[in-house]
């Protein structure tokens, strides 16, 4: 057999030695392109990876950006928001605490109505024990008093009926009693874990940052109502009326525009109810705070 390469040139080829050479040239050509693509091929599917895994990489540096821009809030917010949302924590106290003392009033009531109906009771078990004495004692003298005897059963059956209707007054005011007593007990429960849904609570949209702040102290002290204002220039709080505070807040309004951020401080022992609270806020937030503007 000959080793050297087969001279393809035409005066020295002829049909029988071309063809065979030929074809193992292009087998040759097809396994080098078909190596070739196959090294692309995986060089594609590592470029491919190592473009997915910087992608995923700057995904989770931009969540990393995200988050640490939210952390990043200033003192003063934070300090707004706590103080804010302490205001609202202490009228959902006071709501409670009033809720409680209400039910509490209900519940000796209910207890008082027990009392006198089981006294009720009492007694017609004694009438009804001196009518079947009576019934017993004139049964020898039916032939002589048989209208009268008729007259008392017809007693005995009306006290009867009557007793029935207390019973079944009495079973309606212990059923009243226990509901009384359960929502007592979920009030309780509500307002022990208060505290902690506070601490849960998310960051609201509403924000004092980039807002001119004005701040409204709102207390009872005597059976007198004393309101406060300060705007953020202002370096102490001014007492004034109703009236005044209102045209105060009209005037900000028009000068700052939608960037009116107004903050309400209830105080600990504001000498306030609930409803009184809670309606002498959401009437200025309503007015003149920014976030509720486009309600």
């Amino acid at each position: 057999m000959n080793n050297e390469f087969v001279d393809l040139r035409s005066e020295h080829l002829n049909s029988e030695s071309f063809w065979p050479s030929f074809t193992d040239i292009m087998m040759v050509v097809v396994i080098i392109f078909l190596l070739t693509s196959m090294l692309l091929m995986v060089k594609n599917w590592e470029l491919l990876d190592q473009l997915r895994n910087s992608m995923a990489a700057e995904e989770k540096a931009e969540e990393i950006i995200h988050y640490a821009s939210q952390e990043n809030a200033t003192l003063e917010e934070q300090l707004v928001y706590a103080q804010n949302e302490i205001s609202m924590l202490r009228m959902r106290m006071m709501q409670a605490s009033e809720q409680t003392n209400r039910l509490h009033t209900e519940l000796e009531d209910k207890e008082k109505q027990i009392v006198i109906v089981l006294s009720e009771k009492d007694q017609l078990k004694d009438s009804l024990t001196k009518n079947e004495n009576k019934i017993t004692h004139l049964s020898s003298q039916v032939s002589a008093m048989e209208d009268d005897l008729s007259q008392l059963a017809t007693d005995v059956r009306t006290k009867q009926s009557e007793i029935d209707n207390e019973r079944q007054r009495v079973i309606v005011i212990t059923d009243e009693r226990d509901n009384q007593l359960q929502k007592l007990s979920s009030l309780e429960n509500d307002f022990g874990t208060l505290k902690t849904k506070y601490e849960k609570l998310i960051k609201p949209a509403r924000t004092s940052k980039g807002k001119y702040i004005v701040s409204v102290d709102y207390e009872r002290i005597n059976g007198k109502e004393r309101i406060r204002i300060k705007g953020a220039n202002d370096e102490h709080h001014t007492l004034v009326t109703k009236k005044q505070l209102h045209n105060k807040l009209v005037a900000l309004k028009k000068r700052h525009a939608k960037k009116l951020y107004v903050r309400i401080i209830i105080p600990e022992k504001s000498g306030l109810t609930y409803n009184e609270a809670w309606t002498f806020m959401r009437g200025l937030l309503t007015k003149y705070d920014y976030y509720y503007q486009d309600e």
